[in-house]
């Protein structure tokens, strides 16, 4: 729902609408957005679609940092490990005060460093979120207007900008593409430190040495610190014009690095008629970014080859009995006379290969021409492995799968493709929803409800669910019929 509004320009509203519905079923103020509603979910899509590379920008630097020092950062006692410092032959056993000493003061750079880079932020957050957490902001006041609950619209606010953004992304950088690999274990712990410091001041919580974790209490004065710095951020964060509002873009473009992904594959690319086995791969270095995919031999070569991703015409596995390798891809695109090639890619994974075929049918989704069949063999001496066919140029034997693909966060905006993944839920579930219907309708008719309106509003909003399922199979039968007619026409150009 949330790319689908984002594509059309609609995402605050949409936004807007889901936090006022949770707001008006909350009547305790401290559970706000804290279950994982329909708002919080919501919410949590858009920031990873909209606001990925103002995520990078500020947490990437101490990310790396992390990782670069490996320090050694623990302050519970009960896991503190006593390790031996000092020179060679002068070694001396640390003290449990001195390694929570140390840690605490390496916490506490790495923590001043984030804080200090959130709060400096104001002018590279997106527009669009701007205008949100400013929505946000004012419905929670107007909802709580109590001296009681003054901080809770700040809470509002930190609860998905700390709690479901910053804290998520710090705790598990590989997952937001911060990094291109796990922590290790030290590193892990480095880093969940500085995430339960980070949530801390998005709770707004100055008492975080209470309670089951009084250990982090060496950082309790940067936390008291940062929730005034919090504070101030926000009403920065929201104080966004008009105008400036009415320059987000309608259509939002996914916000990621030139690079979509990248690694070493072996390849080997079919052009002359020959056996085919698995000594003709060369390992080469692939690199697939918004336009194009190249490889060369080196990471570093200056050199390579490309594909633009506009001539590529099917991406699709190959079965695993034609190089004795179950993780086998082809892509099949079309050179400058419109010819057609065979590039064989093969993974070291499963997974390697779900990733690969995934990322490259995302941003190939909307290429013209893309190919309805292919063939799932390889062409070995004169005939296809898969079907036997003798002409190399003869139409493929099994449907292509070029809209199967891993649905991420990070997947391309595509309107049009939500809307029919909404659809085909909508239709599956309407045999339950009819089921649904007619167990309300017999426990109606046997229990009288609290009044005869709320009855006949429940009734209308399931009839309008109906409704609104008919006119999209409707349009999609439409739809169907003119795609038909648009292919057939298509192969009667070709004909002539």
């Amino acid at each position: 729902l949330v790319k689908l509004f984002l594509g059309q320009g609609l995402a605050k509203e949409f936004l807007d609408f889901v936090i006022r519905l949770e707001l008006d079923r909350t009547s305790e103020p401290n559970t706000l957005f804290r279950n994982n509603s329909l708002a919080s979910k919501s919410m949590e899509c858009f920031l990873k679609v909209a606001g990925m590379q103002y995520l990078h920008n500020i947490l990437r630097p101490t990310i790396n940092r992390v990782f670069e020092e490996k320090k050694y950062v623990e302050l519970d006692p009960n896991k503190v490990e006593f390790r031996e410092a000092g020179c060679s032959g002068l070694h001396r056993c640390q003290t449990e005060a001195d390694i929570i000493q140390q840690s605490a003061q390496f916490l506490q750079s790495y923590l001043t460093e984030l804080v200090n880079v959130i709060v400096k932020s104001v002018e590279q957050c997106p527009s669009m979120i701007r205008a949100t957490f400013r929505q946000l902001y004012k419905s929670v006041e107007e909802r709580f207007p109590q001296d009681l609950y003054k901080n809770i619209k700040y809470i509002a606010v930190t609860s998905f900008l700390c709690l479901r953004f910053f804290s998520p992304a710090i705790m598990s950088p590989k997952l937001f593409y911060l990094c291109p690999k796990h922590a290790d274990a030290r590193t892990s712990r480095t880093l969940l430190l500085l995430a339960k410091a980070i949530q801390s001041i998005g709770n707004m919580d100055t008492n975080v040495a209470r309670g089951k974790e009084i250990w982090m209490a060496p950082l309790q004065p940067l936390i008291v610190q940062g929730v005034t710095l919090f504070k101030d951020f926000i009403l920065k964060l929201i104080d966004i014009e008009e105008g400036e509002e009415l320059q987000c873009q309608k259509r939002v473009s996914l916000q990621t690095t030139s690079t979509i992904k990248e690694g070493y594959l072996l390849m080997h690319r079919a052009k002359e008629r020959g056996i085919l086995t698995s000594s003709h791969f060369k390992k080469h270095y692939f690199n697939l970014n918004c336009e194009t995919l190249c490889h060369s031999k080196m990471s570093n070569a200056k050199k390579g080859e490309f594909i633009p991703l506009s001539k590529i015409r099917a991406i699709e596995k190959v079965d695993e009995k034609c190089f004795g390798s179950p993780y086998v891809m082809q892509i099949i695109s079309t050179d400058g006379k419109g010819q057609f090639e065979i590039m064989y890619l093969q993974c070291k994974t499963v997974n390697e290969l779900n990733q690969w075929l995934s990322s490259l049918r995302k941003y190939c989704v909307s290429n013209e021409l893309m190919l309805n069949s292919y063939h799932p063999g390889v062409f070995k001496g004169e005939k296809w492995s898969c079907c036997h066919q003798k002409d190399k140029a003869a139409p493929g034997c099994d449907k292509t799968h070029f809209g199967v693909t891993l649905q991420e966060w990070n997947d391309p905006l595509n309107p049009d493709l939500e809307s029919h993944l909404i659809y085909r839920q909508l239709l599956a579930a309407r045999d339950s929803l009819t089921e649904k219907l007619l167990e309300y309708k017999e426990k109606s008719n046997a229990i009288a409800p609290v009044s005869a309106d709320e009855g006949a509003d429940k009734l209308d909003i399931i009839n309008q669910l109906f409704q609104i399922i008919q006119d999209l199979e409707k349009a999609h039968q439409n739809f169907e019929r003119w795609e038909t007619s648009k292919v057939r026409n298509f192969s009667l150009d070709l004909l002539t």
